[in-house]
């Protein structure tokens, strides 16, 4: 197509747009396409749906671009902001109505604020709480102390100390005073004499301490424990099914009510339960505080006077009060004497309950529907709040539902203490006395003990109810000595816990035994009817490791425990003094025990305390067993003060007496060992020492173990083999030395020999022939590390 073509179509466009109706729009090409492009990037960025929205709401006459203007301009920040003061031109109700609004949004914003501050405190309350219950849970669960430490030898230090000044206690005045209690009661029990009841001598001990709270612990402790019998069976399995721990409970609680009855009501001090009571009840309820109560006896409401009574203990004058009251509470009357005579009248009982699940348990009189609840055990989840004002008072009305030798009842109390309220509920940080005493009173005794001793203040009363419960037979024990402190026993009775004493009693130990020891071995004295994993005697255990963790260079706790010896007498096998012959007795005595010891001490590598152990033990066969072992180790070392050839140097010939004495009791091989080395410290002091003639002649008296000529290698040889393994080791050290001191006479013999004299020309082929033995004696050994040094010593003879 040419141009001339396109131009006239292009002509014919134009008249046509002309002769239209519509306006004519004036845009180049360029200009259409470029409003293309930004409606096609509109719509894509926009998308399908706002599109679609702008077409609904457009055909509605609704401007969709416009309205976001609008909506865009709206702002919510100032709605709870407070409105401008109105101006000087303003009306008093626009005034008044910006200040209502303000004041509304005041309120509001505090509000907001303090709820925001109390959720904060809420939160962070509750995590410190958890915090601290996990961290209790981590340390209760804790076996004991990690094995993982750095082992710090202890130097010994120089002190002086003036003549009267005596060692400082690690106890306190309160530790001392338990401490020579139970010391004194030791005293008796080792005598074999009758056992005084160590709770009640501590009750007794307590109550001159001047605290209250501590005395009612105890107090309450001896009287709930006062069994007239001991079974040697399971403490908690026995506990459970006696009713002497109820009973006693129950009559701790009454005599310690009526205690505080006398207390607050102003009549004589001799006065019967009847005029007590009475008064009692006449001063808690006079005016509008008797308004709910149905019955009287005597102008007074009837149902606190039994009440109270019961509280008491007093049943003979809740009897005579309902005497009292009229013929129509005959049954009740008769009901609570059959009771009190430990007969149960079922008939009565039956007739009670019906009229109680009839009338009674929608009566006003809380009191008598607490009566009803008490003697005849009905609505044992009823809490009774009117009634029972204290922890106290709740305990008893539960402990009074109970029946003799009702163990499922006796158990759900147990559990509503320890597990439904808790120590949270008691407040048992703040009030730990509180806690304790309702776990003791309900025969939880191992828990109270256990939480009293997590507290520093009191741990020491802690562990000295545990001991006395356990002289009783009445703590519960773990199966294993290394089980935590508080364990709870599946085939125990639900919620009962078993505390392991030992535990216990070597946590509370640890802090005072090195200062102390006397008083730790009494301690641990309490231990000698457990065991540990391994069917040794705890007591026994126990005093192993106070000796052998006293350290290795402190020997004094040695001669404390175990005593002194006679050194008059060498073969003396008695001991003068030491703490442990107090408790000798047929199962065990000061020579087990330092046998013991010393087992413990080679297990960890200290041979020279296990060799004086040994021998207080009367064991002389491992005695020169391991002396013989750490003679090999240092005999050919110089002869040093202080060092350990020296103090073995003093102990060799003690030995060598005892050995003479006893001879038929030690093993042949252990008696040739020590023998052999006892006369090789001897040749090897005059080596070192310069006394080459002397040292020579030792080592001519000890036969075939060194060679004077090639002929004696073999049989030297073959008695070398027969050696131990120790003694074997010391052997080249011995060449050495021999070879050194026949050097040393070649030597001087050297010069002397240019005179051909024959004798001395024959010493010195000697010499050389006892040289070149022993060198073939080391080239012949399995392992001589010496045997360089033994040829290069040869050499210089030729």
């Amino acid at each position: 197509m040419d141009l001339n073509t396109l131009l006239q179509r292009a002509q014919n466009l134009t008249k046509e747009k002309d002769e239209c109706e519509l306006p004519g729009v004036e845009r180049t090409l360029q200009q259409v396409l470029q409003a293309t492009e930004e409606l096609h990037r509109r719509v894509t960025q926009t998308g399908t749906k706002e599109i679609q929205a702008q077409i609904l709401l457009g055909s509605k006459g609704i401007d969709l671009p416009k309205l976001n203007q609008k909506l865009e301009t709206l702002s919510a920040g100032k709605t709870f902001e407070p409105l401008d003061v109105a101006g000087a031109d303003t009306d008093v109700c626009t005034f008044l109505k910006n200040e209502r609004e303000n004041a509304i949004l005041s309120v509001i914003e505090d509000t907001n604020k303090n709820i925001s501050d109390s959720v904060s405190k809420q939160k962070w309350a509750n995590l410190i709480s958890s915090w601290n219950e996990e961290k209790t849970r981590l340390l209760d669960a804790l076996i004991g102390p990690s094995q993982n430490f750095i082992d710090l030898q202890r130097l010994p230090d120089q002190t002086i100390l003036a003549p009267e000044c005596h060692p400082l206690s690690c106890l306190d005045k309160m530790g001392l005073l338990y401490a020579q209690e139970l010391c004194q009661y030791n005293a008796l029990v080792l005598k074999g004499g009758s056992r005084p009841n160590l709770i009640q001598k501590y009750a007794q001990l307590t109550s001159t301490f001047g605290d209250a709270r501590l005395t009612d612990m105890w107090t309450l402790l001896a009287c709930v424990t006062q069994v007239s019998e001991v079974h040697q069976e399971d403490p908690i399995k026995s506990r459970q099914q006696r009713p002497d721990f109820v009973l006693n409970a129950k009559l701790y609680l009454e005599q310690r009510y009526r205690f505080y009855i006398n207390s607050l009501v102003t009549v004589a001090s001799d006065a019967d339960s009847y005029q007590l009571v009475r008064a009692y009840v006449s001063r808690c309820f006079s005016g509008q505080q008797a308004i709910g109560l149905v019955d009287t006896a005597g102008g007074k409401p009837l149902w606190p006077l039994i009440y109270y009574s019961l509280r008491c203990g007093a049943v003979e004058t809740a009897v005579e009060f309902l005497h009292e009251a009229g013929s129509s509470y005959e049954e009740f009357a008769q009901l609570i004497a059959d009771r009190n005579g430990g007969m149960v009248n079922s008939k009565i009982e039956n007739q009670l309950k019906l009229q109680y699940a009839n009338k009674i348990r929608n009566s006003t009189d809380a009191y008598k529907k607490a009566v009803y609840c008490i003697l005849l055990g009905c609505d044992a989840n009823e809490v009774h709040g009117e009634v029972a004002k204290t922890i106290d008072d709740f305990i008893w009305i539960r402990l009074a539902m109970l029946h003799p030798g009702d163990s499922t009842g006796y158990g759900q109390l147990q559990s509503l203490i320890i597990d439904t309220y808790g120590e949270k509920y008691f407040n048992a940080s703040q009030q730990p006395h509180l806690y304790f005493q309702a776990l003791a009173l309900t025969g939880q005794f191992e828990a109270a003990i256990e939480f009293l001793a997590r507290s520093d203040a009191n741990r020491v009363h802690a562990v000295h109810m545990a001991i006395g419960l356990h002289e009783l037979s009445m703590l519960g024990g773990v199966r294993s000595v290394s089980q935590p402190l508080l364990t709870i026993d599946i085939s125990d009775p639900t919620p009962l816990r078993r505390l392991n004493l030992a535990r216990l009693i070597r946590l509370y130990v640890h802090r005072f035994e090195a200062m102390d020891t006397a008083e730790a071995l009494h301690y641990y004295y309490t231990l000698r009817n457990l065991h540990d994993p391994k069917g040794r005697n705890m007591f026994l255990t126990c005093v192993c490791s106070l000796v052998v963790d006293s350290g290795v260079l402190d020997t004094s706790i040695f001669d404390l425990i175990f005593g002194h010896r006679q050194r008059a007498n060498v073969n003396d096998d008695e001991l003068s003094g030491g703490l442990f012959g107090q408790f000798s007795c047929s199962e065990f005595d000061t020579h087990t025990m330092a046998g013991l010891v010393a087992d413990e001490l080679v297990t960890r590598g200290n041979f020279e305390m296990a060799v004086r152990l040994y021998e207080i033990a009367g064991n002389l066969n491992l005695a020169l067993k391991y002396i013989s072992i750490l003679l090999a180790q240092v005999v050919q070392e110089p002869p040093v003060e202080g060092t350990l050839r020296a103090r073995l140097s003093l102990e060799a010939p003690r030995f060598s007496a005892r050995m003479t004495a006893h001879s038929s009791d030690i093993e042949p091989k252990i008696y040739v060992s020590f023998t052999l080395l006892r006369d090789l410290l001897t040749f090897f002091d005059n080596y070192h020492e310069g006394k080459s003639k002397a040292a020579l002649q030792q080592l001519q008296r000890i036969p075939n173990i060194i060679p004077n000529s090639t002929e004696d290698v073999a049989s030297c040889l073959a008695n070398v083999r027969q050696l131990s393994g120790d003694v074997i080791k010391v052997i080249p050290d011995v060449m050495v030395a021999a070879m050194d001191l026949t050097l040393t006479e070649y030597n001087q013999l050297k010069p002397k020999s240019t005179s051909n004299s024959s004798i001395q020309q024959q010493r010195s082929n000697e010499l050389r022939e006892r040289a070149k033995a022993i060198a073939n004696m080391s080239a012949t050994m399995p392992y001589c590390p010496t045997n360089q040094r033994l040829l290069q010593l040869e050499l210089q003879m030729q």
